[in-house]
């Protein structure tokens, strides 16, 4: 049957001839031997797909494993230099601090370095005005010479990851002297 004549026919005719069954599972009447094998070869087909998918979604899932497991790979093979810079840099105790600390500096140098790389940056934060966003506020000291809202100080730096906060910066915050009109604000009383 032509595919424009099954497109006028009901579903359950197109089952029927498809199939080789009725609708119900009976064979259909005066069943074609050629129609029963086309059935038999498209369940064979339906089969080996299913099995096909079967693969498939397992290959995808031990991919996804190894993945999660591995992907840090690059990263980590970026960080191992800098673990034997650290092991050389303890293992000269003797040698005198001045040498020692620019060592220390050299290392922390081309780690920063190395992690831009993977998109890490970041975030300036000393001079610059508090943004809860990207800020942290771990105290708040009244200054007279700052504004309110400066950064003072950064306990912790903070890092952007393609853009993305990764980890707020921890500052101390300029908070803004209380203004003296005549000791009505600081009594409370409004009058």
């Amino acid at each position: 049957m032509k595919d424009r004549e099954k497109e006028s026919l009901p579903a359950e005719a197109v089952a029927e001839v498809s199939t080789g069954e009725d609708v119900d599972g009976a064979p259909a009447s005066g069943g074609d031997p050629a129609e029963t094998v086309d059935a038999a070869k498209l369940k064979e087909q339906l089969a080996y797909l299913a099995a096909e998918f079967e693969n498939y979604r397992k290959r995808v899932a031990r991919e996804r494993e190894a993945q999660a497991a591995f992907g840090n790979e690059q990263l980590l093979r970026a960080v191992l230099p800098f673990l034997d810079n650290l092991e050389r840099a303890m293992a000269q105790a003797g040698a005198s601090a001045e040498s020692l600390l620019s060592g220390v500096r050299m290392t922390y140098g081309l780690f920063l370095s190395e992690l831009r790389k993977f998109g890490l940056e970041q975030l300036p934060a000393q001079g610059g005005t508090f943004d809860p966003s990207l800020h942290e506020a771990i105290a708040s000291v009244p200054s007279s010479g700052k504004p309110g809202g400066a950064i003072l100080a950064e306990a912790r730096k903070g890092y952007l990851l393609h853009g993305r906060l990764l980890r707020p910066a921890q500052v101390t915050v300029a908070a803004a002297l209380p203004e003296d009109d005549d000791g009505d604000a600081s009594t409370g009383s409004g009058e």
